[in-house]
């Protein structure tokens, strides 16, 4: 082999090893960014869930105002403990006892006229609740694929720095209807 020969092969050793690391860097900015865009999209979703949550006090207000004392106070509780919260697992909780409190008001509405503030609320309360579950589902699917993504590689080695893996929102129901409703006027 003459050095002519060897040099050729030299430079075309070295030209793909040039290519196999630019594709390799490829993928691994690729992998990053595309993390980056899903852990963002899940924190949107999360901000937006946890709004939708928020928004329960002022619809439930004008069952609140005609609430006792007692029921006021334990809705005062809770709202705050929703508040307060800001993990999907706590503020679970704090929505599941939400509901609890909520939940002998809401049904003591449907006995009030059409029109009126109660009635109006429990159905504003009742489309707050569609949204709600429609925005859990949303966080807790883009949670989800997250999770998978930040289990594989090259995702993988980022994982933690995109707060991976996410906690999943999942209201206890079973609790929240366990004690059937007291009805107080």
């Amino acid at each position: 082999m003459g050095a002519m020969e060897l040099l050729d092969v030299i430079l075309i050793a070295a030209g793909a090893f040039v290519v196999l690391g630019l594709a390799a860097g490829i993928w691994f900015v690729t992998a990053m960014t595309g993390m980056r865009r899903l852990s963002a999209t899940v924190d949107e979703r999360w901000d937006a869930l946890a709004a939708t949550l928020e928004r329960r006090r002022t619809v439930a207000a004008p069952l609140l105002a005609t609430a006792p004392g007692p029921q006021q106070q334990q809705a005062a509780q809770a709202f705050a403990s929703l508040d307060a919260a800001s993990q999907p697992q706590s503020k679970a909780e704090a929505e599941a006892e939400v509901q609890r409190v909520l939940r002998p008001l809401v049904q003591a509405a449907g006995s009030q006229p059409l029109g009126s503030d109660a009635a109006e609320a429990r159905t504003a309360l009742a489309a707050l609740d569609d949204e709600a579950q429609a925005r859990r589902r949303d966080y807790n699917t883009g949670a989800r694929e997250l999770n998978a993504k930040g289990r594989r590689y090259p995702s993988s080695m980022w994982a933690s720095t995109f707060g991976v893996p996410r906690e999943f929102f999942e209201v206890d129901q079973a609790g929240a209807v366990a004690e059937p409703p007291r009805i107080q006027f």
